[in-house]
């Protein structure tokens, strides 16, 4: 097996990072999407580097330009989810699997987490895209004023406001703090904050994902706030052919990871998405 750590250049210049697993035969590849704040090694969809190679199928893991709260040591600028577009992550995703394409591996099947659900079906309802096999969506997010008790201080709707009005005043680089005691950073600059959570968002895969031409799978973990369970659910009754499957686990996976891999690994040998194994450099579709 060939592992390769691997970075590409988006079409609008983002120097992009990741790792590249791929066995001696190859029927296809995954491209993992990580969610907010994640990155390419530290996000569920990461497992897949180990696991599926043995199943004849490479897999890609890379960072999105909204990757952690942003990067310095590369020489590129520093972007982050403190300054993601969400607008954006096509360019991203577009990136990732023309990167697969170059390799002969031009059929995938798209394993997001969380946010990187929105990324996804945003990314694959769009016009011209390349298209996926399949798109597995791992505990969805749901917009924020659901989650608002964990990650914002006060009420969702005053930070909104707060974010349109930097944007209006002609200062969409103003850092909001919705929470700083949240389990993870919340504050991001106002143009961010209205992308990500903002009422014209498009980051709403229940609004995408009825698009999709493609069998869909969505898991959530039975430990995961109720608002986390009912937009999986959303999500995967707005597919055209979805299919939802609960976990005995946090929105992270932790305790089985090697099971969720198997369970994807085998949904997608029991739909058959992805063609028989090649040698490497040949792809059959």
């Amino acid at each position: 097996m060939l592992v390769d750590l691997v970075s590409t250049r988006t079409s609008d210049g983002v120097l992009l990072h990741g790792a590249l697993t791929v066995p001696e035969r190859v029927r296809g590849s995954l491209l993992g999407v990580h969610g907010a704040w994640g990155n390419f090694y530290g996000t569920p969809v990461a497992q897949f580097l180990a696991d599926a190679p043995v199943r004849g199928i490479a897999a890609l893991s890379m960072n999105g330009r909204g990757h952690d709260l942003g990067s310095l040591g590369d020489g590129e600028r520093c972007i982050g989810f403190l300054r993601d577009l969400f607008e954006q992550a096509p360019l991203d995703l577009e990136a990732a699997a023309r990167l697969l394409q170059d390799r002969g591996i031009g059929r995938f099947v798209s394993v997001a987490h969380s946010y990187g659900s929105h990324r996804t079906t945003y990314w694959q309802a769009q016009p011209g895209s390349l298209r996926a096999a399949g798109v597995v969506l791992l505990s969805p997010a749901p917009e924020l004023q659901a989650a608002a008790s964990v990650f914002v201080d006060g009420a969702a709707e005053h930070h909104l406001a707060r974010a349109a009005a930097a944007v209006a005043a002609g200062h969409p680089e103003r850092l909001i703090v919705l929470s700083s005691g949240a389990p993870v950073p919340m504050v991001a600059e106002a143009m961010t904050v209205l992308s990500t959570w903002g009422p014209d968002t498009e980051a709403d895969s229940r609004r995408h994902v009825g698009t999709l031409e493609v069998p869909v799978l969505v898991v959530v973990g039975a430990r995961e706030p109720a608002a986390y369970r009912r937009r999986a659910e959303e999500t995967a009754a707005a597919a055209l052919d979805g299919e939802l499957v609960v976990v005995d686990d946090d929105h992270y996976y932790r305790r089985h990871r090697a099971e969720l891999s198997t369970l994807v690994l085998d949904w997608i040998d029991r739909r058959e998405l992805l063609g028989p194994t090649t040698p490497l450099g040949y792809d059959a579709d």
